[in-house]
């Protein structure tokens, strides 16, 4: 189905208005909204720039349109510009309305838009769903991002694999188990895609092994179109009650080095470990069973915020790799 680039564009900057208004900007002039709202600057079929003039014409058919639809959107004329002001009190929305937690998944949803191939799935999801007043727990910046896999995973290997869950459809993958292995061929039927501590793992069953199977996602490099079951043959659905979650924990507990760590979280940061941890009497968290691999990769990219208190060897690991970080700035 062909894309709406003008549905989008009008959706774009409406969202644009009650967004401002929902953060105290209560006026938008139009060389913002040039500037700012996706599809006005560049043409999104053709890529190429458009003029100041034609990009002011396009607002100007867009606003009349939304006007015309019943968009409340006031002309304002401010001391230097002429400004728009959408009349919220004139086109109320209905309020929606999320847990804290609820909330918090829709906005690391949109983190994903931080990758490169995923960026487009995301651009502008949060944003519109924050435009209605949906808010969340923002921390500073952090200095960078942890990588994950995200940032590196493909978009045709993920739709390939989505479509394959939804339909119980049966996939080939090449698979590399690390890097310095030989890429190996794998059939599966799949149940879904697990994420657990920011790394995502297929979960199904491997039909070479016949037996429940957990891949990482961003080791297979190349993934066959999606195939109904041979006639005589059997799609393995996955079994009542199981958990996928659990079942990807427990496959990687088995290749796994667990420890009891505590570490100390400034207020406002680090919710990875306080959301994990126990809170002691002194401040810090106590946090048992959990990956020592992760526990360094990640205090190391939340520092200084997060500071691991012991066990000692930990410490010792996380002190040695922001030392070399520090000589090779």
């Amino acid at each position: 189905m062909k894309k709406d680039t003008v549905m989008e564009r009008i959706v774009n900057v409406t969202f644009a208005f009650l967004n401002a208004e929902s953060r105290g900007h209560h006026y938008l002039t139009a060389e913002w909204i040039i500037e700012n709202v996706a599809g006005y600057k560049k043409n999104p079929e053709t890529g190429e720039t458009r003029s100041y003039e034609a990009a002011h014409q396009l607002f100007k058919r867009d606003r009349t349109a939304l006007i015309r639809a019943g968009v409340p959107i006031e002309t304002v004329a401010t001391n230097s510009h002429t400004a728009y002001r959408l009349q919220v009190e004139e086109y109320p929305l209905k309020k929606v309305n999320f847990t804290p937690e609820e909330a918090t998944v829709l906005a690391l949803a949109g983190q994903m838009g931080l990758g490169d191939e995923l960026a487009a799935f995301s651009r502008s999801g949060w944003t519109k769903i924050a435009a209605s007043g949906i808010d969340r727990e923002l921390t500073a910046t952090p200095r960078f991002h942890p990588v994950n896999d995200w940032n590196s995973l493909s978009v045709s290997h993920f739709d390939s694999i989505l479509e394959a869950c939804r339909n119980n459809k049966r996939i080939h993958f090449e698979y590399l188990r690390n890097k310095a292995s030989v890429p190996q061929w794998r059939t599966m039927d799949p149940w879904g895609i697990v994420s657990h501590r920011d790394r995502l793992y297929l979960v199904g069953f491997d039909i070479e092994r016949q037996e429940k199977r957990v891949f990482r996602l961003t080791r297979i490099i190349s993934v066959s179109k999606p195939e109904d079951i041979a006639p005589g043959d059997t799609f393995h659905s996955l079994p009542p009650e199981t958990n996928l979650q659990k079942l990807v924990e427990e496959q990687l507990r088995q290749g796994q080095v667990l420890v009891n760590a505590t570490v100390e979280v400034k207020e406002g940061h680090g919710l990875e470990f306080s959301s994990r941890g126990t809170l002691n009497s002194d401040g810090s968290y106590s946090l048992i069973d959990v990956d020592r691999d992760w526990l360094i990769r990640t205090a190391v990219a939340l520092a200084p915020a997060v500071v691991v208190i012991e066990p000692p060897e930990v410490v010792s690991d996380i002190v040695s790799l922001l030392s070399s970080a520090a000589e090779e700035a």
